[in-house]
């Protein structure tokens, strides 16, 4: 993409089918996103993995800005402007506070990072469960107890389980930090409180599942049952926070992906 003129690429970015803004407020699992087809952000992602190579997500936001700016300063030019002069006439003063290190004191940051805190201890002190009790199910298929198909049934469920933990532990973290923005920034517009409610809905999505997926482990791993109440009683506390801050955030209507 980077061979294409700035006139390319507003020609791209003016695709039909994209839906305005739905890569600000997913969860970024695009394996397992119906909305692909629909997302900007992805349609560039692909493009880079098939013009050189896999590309991450970061590259291709990088990969947008750019060309962003690119097309910006052909448009001042065409229009008989100096980009250096557009440049020198913003505004450079230097805000009093840095909202982004601000919220980093905010309660359901540091809640976020004790959750964090609280599933990396448990993969640390719990390693090789997962194992045993691939030798639980064992033992039961030869003992007759449970089935092939039961016992496949439950690997996929806690495989799946994990899977969800893993993603969205981080997630959490780094979506509830941007969304308590909000509460260190003036003269908001209408936009932007919008668009931290947006965050903080997803970050209430990432708990829902990812509380979902801890009772899935609480069931199938009993002995384990203190740790894991400990690690939901975290993450519920920590949703009745957000939704106590953000009480407009479950209303947050996500473009394309809640409708």
């Amino acid at each position: 993409m980077s061979s294409q003129t700035p006139k390319d690429f507003l020609k791209f970015l003016k695709n039909p089918d994209f839906i305005d803004g739905i890569y600000n407020y997913c969860d970024s699992w695009c394996e397992r996103c119906a909305f692909t087809d629909k997302c900007m952000n992805f349609a560039m992602r692909k493009y880079k993995e098939d013009q050189n190579g896999e590309a991450s997500i970061e590259d291709s936001l990088t990969e947008v800005f750019q060309q962003t700016t690119d097309l910006i300063k052909q448009i001042i030019e065409d229009k008989g402007m100096s980009w250096e002069d557009i440049v020198s006439q913003a505004d450079t003063e230097t805000p009093t506070i840095d909202p982004h290190k601000e919220a980093d004191e905010h309660r359901n940051v540091r809640s976020a990072k004790e959750y964090t805190y609280l599933y990396g201890s448990f993969l640390k002190t719990e390693q090789g469960f997962m194992q045993g009790k691939g030798l639980e199910f064992q033992n039961d298929l030869n003992k007759g107890i449970i089935s092939v198909e039961e016992a496949e049934e439950a690997l996929s469920q806690i495989e799946d389980a994990f899977e969800v933990i893993n993603w969205y532990q981080s997630l959490i973290y780094i979506k509830i930090r941007n969304a308590c923005q909000l509460f260190f920034e003036y003269n908001l517009s209408d936009f932007m409180v919008d668009y931290y409610n947006g965050k903080a809905k997803l970050t209430l999505i990432s708990i829902d599942r990812s509380l979902a997926a801890w009772l899935v482990l609480q069931v199938h791993f009993p002995e384990k049952v203190t740790k894991i109440t400990e690690i939901l009683l975290q993450l519920e506390k920590l949703r009745q926070q957000i939704e106590k801050d953000f009480p407009n955030a479950r209303k947050f209507v996500r473009p394309g992906l809640d409708k």
